[in-house]
């Protein structure tokens, strides 16, 4: 007979132990949300705007620090195979809907939720709201306040073309440093110093093209 493989154990008995402590503290109730929550909660923000661009979605969550994504540097954006997943079963269920619109002189592939995803995301609205939300297995957050700081990201970078998002990346790893480019999970402290040193140099390229575009 199969066994539960014990790292998967011991993360469900620590998060366990977890809710049970913010229960004994008052702190209830408590959420858990999944990366198919985090998808829909940010397709229902800012008045239900769609994505305008699969990349805007991977880059929101990964610059939200307590999303625990498993995302690599792709070519451009980092690049989120459980995004991809949960964007493939949101899909599968009928919850979401994608269509390429020109917008701003280019084509974007807008995800936008169906009206059965509506009704699914304004659950989970509710349930981020009336919470405090457990993220990364480790931080209690309330709801309402996850609510209002990835509503200003999707605010803030949704629409934005991929070379102002790849801008705003290679500006975040030039400032932040190690501390980024460790939220990738990279193989080796060397592929960390590669991908970091190609991030500052593009920080300075892109500055420097910005700056003779403007001129």
């Amino acid at each position: 007979m199969s066994q539960a493989r014990p790292s998967l154990r011991c993360e469900a008995l620590s998060q366990d132990w977890r809710l049970e402590v913010a229960k004994e503290i008052g702190l209830t109730p408590v959420f858990a949300p999944t990366h198919e929550d985090f998808t829909l909660l940010l397709l229902y923000l800012d008045g239900r705007t769609p994505s305008y661009g699969e990349e805007v979605l991977h880059v929101i969550l990964f610059l939200y620090p307590y999303v625990p994504l498993s995302a690599s540097p792709s070519v451009f954006i980092p690049f989120s195979s459980d995004i991809e997943r949960s964007l493939a079963s949101l899909k599968e269920k009928g919850l979401i809907e994608e269509k390429m619109e020109f917008r701003s002189g280019r084509y974007v592939n807008s995800i936008r939720l169906t009206d059965r995803g509506v009704a699914e995301a304004r659950k989970v609205y509710s349930a981020f709201s009336n919470s405090w939300v457990l993220l990364n297995g480790l931080v209690l957050r309330k709801g309402a306040d996850v609510i209002a700081e990835l509503e200003a990201l999707k605010k803030t970078y949704n629409d934005k073309s991929p070379l102002e998002l790849l801008k705003v990346l290679a500006s975040k790893a030039e400032s932040e440093g190690e501390a980024f480019v460790k939220r990738f999970r990279l193989q080796s402290e060397r592929q960390e110093k590669l991908v970091l040193g190609i991030a500052k140099q593009l920080s300075r390229d892109l500055k420097l093209l910005t700056r003779e575009t403007y001129f």
